[in-house]
This record gives structure tokens, C-alpha cells and sequence, in this order.
């Protein structure tokens, strides 16, 4: 069996088990490569994850200075398209050959696509991602992708949205369900959950969920000091405003408090409880109630559901059943996380 690129960092004293672990739980909650974590993280340099790449997969690795003035019509070989698509960036031609950068080398499918386009034989070299993203928006004009914004596409459908990408725009009031029938559709959620491979399988499980009783819902997720926009459903702003969006914890009363005390938060509508963020997103409507609900997982928050409702008596609907929810979507995450851990340490 091959190595691990976790264990031969670990063998070459470029790392600890224990910061492996730390990457590999940060990796299930936020999404990522495992060596965009490791960088993210501190743990390595970018110069020294995609030298131990190189040396674990025997690639050879594009030297950072070769983005530096790549030639447009070595550029112009490869369509922006196929670029995107297999995150590769050309950056010299020699003879009848092209050497490209790309994240991950081993994929054969982009090489053969890449080789039926352009005619030529293709020789891949190895980059970090952050240095061809760069390189992407630089000589394609591609925008660099906001991180931890992963799998939108395949949960969109689930998430409300349309085919522009903005989330469908739903002011009719939304009639509740009754307790007996929210906690008898929470039974078939459980089984999903029990099923769930990834992790925006489980949030957009627990969304749906809280679309139930909420007027609109927002997954962030947590990374250290701040919160990242992932999913949401609901109408009443655009999808593209929320998707990637960071906010500071200390720049969020209501969310910085739904980390420190672990568990939900509610109060009434108040601009300063949400911070100008939030405030600004969600301008299009006033709601009468805002909760924040943490998931946790591995004994801390790695998420935080947003959720609010415009017209409303009493209190906010549901607390202990959506708790209940979110605290079986924190423990299939840990099941993640063992499993992540499982085949890498």
C-alpha cells in the first residue's frame, strides 16, 4: 500500500502525529486539500508541502518563479476552460512539448483530455494550489476561489437556489408544522445522517430541517477566530454574497456567543447583535427573532447555523428538537473526523 502523505511528513520530522490530527479534523469540517490545511494551519510552508509532495509522489515540482512570465501564447495552448476545470496552469513549451503545473499530476484524465486538445505531448509539474489559483486569475483572469466553498454545485439544488445562482427570493409567510410532525420528519433525517459521506451531505440535511421553522438559514463555518458562509437556504438575498463570506467573531455578538457558550442562542432582531455583515446581507428584511444554533464535534464548535423568522408568536419554534438535530449532525461529523483518521494516521 502507498504511504500516506500525513505519515511521510511524519517520518521525514516535517510533522507531528498530533498536528496531522489537528489537520485531519480541520480538513472534514472546512473542506480543503489535507496540505492547504497543513500551510493554513502553519504546520508547513508552502514551499515545503509541495517539496514533500514532490518527493511522496515523485513529481517534479514547477520552480515559484516559472508564474512569474509565462509567455501569452504559451497561455494562449491551454483554453481557459480546461484550465479551470483541471486547475492547471502551462508555463513553457519545448519542441513538441507542453509542461504544465498542476495540484495534483496523477490525474490521468486531465492529462489525456489536455493531450486530445492540444496535439502535443504534455509533461505535468507539481504546484501547490494556492500558486496556481494566482496564477489563474493573473494570465486567465479567473478569480481566485474563495476558500473552504466546496461542493456548492452538487447541494444548490438543495439549497433553494436558482439557476443565476441566487437564492430563490420566497416572501410568503411560511406556515409551521406542528411539534408532532416536525419531530415525525426528524426520524427520516436521522437515517440520511447515519448515511453521510461528507460533510456538507450532513449541514445540508440539518438545513433542510431548519428551513422547516425558519424563514431562512445560513451555515458558517468556524475557523479559529471566524466564521466562513458555506450553505444556506431561504430568500431575500443573493447566494453569491453569502458563499465565502468571512466574519469575525468578535465583529458578531450573537455568533461569538453561540461558540463561547456551546450552546443556541436566541434573542430579538437587533442590527449590533448580528454585525454590519450579517446586518448588510440580510438588509432586504427585518426579522422579528435571530437564533444561532453551534455544531460541535470532537469537543468543539466547527459550525454555526444561522437561523431567524420574520412572523412570529412566542418563542422561537422548536429549540430542543433543532438542538437534538444539531447535536446528531455534530456526532456523524466525528464519525467523519475517526474515519479521516482512520485511513491517514
Amino acid at each position: 500500500m502507498a504511504q500516506k502523505i500525513g505519515q511521510a511528513l511524519i517520518q521525514e520530522k516535517k510533522l507531528t502525529e498530533r498536528q496531522l490530527a489537528i489537520a485531519l479534523q480541520r480538513q472534514v469540517t472546512l473542506g480543503g486539500r489535507l496540505g492547504t490545511n497543513l500551510v493554513e494551519l502553519g504546520f508547513l510552508t508552502d514551499t515545503e508541502l509541495t517539496q514533500a509532495l514532490g518527493r511522496h509522489l515523485k513529481m517534479t515540482p514547477a520552480q515559484p518563479e516559472i508564474f512569474d512570465s509565462i509567455p501569452l501564447e504559451v497561455i494562449h495552448l491551454v483554453p481557459q476552460e480546461l484550465a479551470q476545470k483541471y486547475t492547471m496552469v502551462p508555463f513553457r513549451k519545448e519542441g513538441r512539448t507542453l509542461c504544465i503545473a498542476m495540484a495534483d499530476p496523477s490525474e490521468l484524465a486531465a492529462l489525456d483530455e489536455l493531450t486530445f486538445v492540444i496535439g502535443c505531448t504534455v509533461q505535468p509539474f507539481l504546484a501547490s494550489e494556492s500558486k496556481i489559483h494566482a496564477a489563474l486569475e493573473t494570465y486567465y483572469g479567473l478569480a481566485r476561489p474563495r476558500r473552504y466553498v466546496s461542493l456548492v454545485a452538487s447541494t444548490a439544488a438543495g439549497s433553494g437556489t436558482g439557476s443565476d445562482g441566487a437564492v430563490e427570493d420566497d416572501e410568503t409567510e411560511q406556515t409551521l408544522p406542528t411539534i408532532e410532525n416536525f419531530e415525525h420528519g426528524l426520524k427520516p433525517s436521522y437515517e440520511e445522517l447515519v448515511h453521510a459521506n461528507q460533510r456538507d451531505e450532513i449541514v445540508a440535511v440539518l438545513l433542510r430541517e431548519f428551513s422547516r421553522v425558519a424563514d431562512h438559514v445560513l451555515f458558517f463555518a468556524v475557523a479559529e477566530a471566524r466564521v466562513i458562509g458555506l450553505m444556506a437556504r431561504g430568500g431575500g438575498y443573493a447566494m453569491d454574497d453569502f458563499l465565502g463570506m468571512e466574519i469575525r467573531l468578535d465583529q458578531s455578538p450573537l455568533l461569538r456567543q453561540a461558540v463561547e457558550k456551546q450552546e443556541p442562542v436566541i434573542q430579538l432582531f437587533a442590527p449590533e447583535a448580528l454585525g454590519s455583515g450579517l446586518t448588510d446581507l440580510l438588509r432586504r428584511y427585518q426579522p422579528r427573532q435571530i437564533a444561532a444554533f453551534p455544531l460541535m464535534a470532537a469537543g468543539q464548535v466547527v459550525g454555526i447555523f444561522y437561523a431567524d423568522k420574520q412572523q412570529v408568536t412566542g418563542a422561537f419554534p422548536y429549540v430542543d428538537l433543532l438542538q437534538q438535530l444539531t447535536a446528531k449532525g455534530g456526532m456523524m461529523m466525528e464519525v467523519l473526523i475517526l474515519k479521516k483518521k482512520i485511513l491517514e494516521l
